[in-house]
């Protein structure tokens, strides 16, 4: 199998979906490190996207499976095909990926309530964009091959 195949090119779009949304709940936490009583948000989605790869690699399994016992035996394998596993490597995806906004309800770091630290949201934004721009780049090289193999330079 590739590395850059279509199915990770769909979680990787997905990933960045996500970072895109934790990079807006960065912004909205800086704009408002100064208002009084705000309370702090985050994104998460990374447990989202392990599930996905989890559900990717089962399915690619059971393909595996199905393929051996079709090499085995053909009409029997076909006979005895479960409509829930079949309905199961025929779902999509991003099967009801969406991330999830997360207040962060700890102890004010001021007087005011707000829990907002300047300095960790700065660190947080940096990290975010570094991984948006990773997973920016694996997508513009995995095209890149794809543009190649099509026009016939490989």
């Amino acid at each position: 199998m590739d590395l850059i195949n279509n199915r990770t090119r769909e979680i990787a779009a997905l990933a960045l979906n996500g970072l895109y949304e934790r990079s807006r709940a960065i912004s909205a936490n800086t704009v408002n490190a100064t208002t009084p009583g705000y309370q702090r948000k985050d994104v998460a989605f990374e447990d989202q996207i392990q599930e996905m790869i989890e559900r990717e690699d089962l399915k690619e399994h059971i393909k595996v499976q199905n393929s051996q016992k079709i090499v085995e035996n053909p009409v029997e394998a076909l006979k005895k095909q479960d409509p829930a596993q079949i309905a199961f490597l025929r779902s999509s995806v991003d099967n009801g990926f969406s991330p999830e906004i997360i207040g962060d309800y700890s102890d004010p770091i001021s007087a005011d309530g707000n829990n907002v630290n300047i300095e960790a949201e700065m660190m947080d934004e940096a990290k975010t964009g570094t991984q948006y721009t990773i997973l920016t780049n694996l997508m513009s090289r995995s095209f890149q091959g794809l543009q190649s193999v099509i026009r016939g330079q490989i």
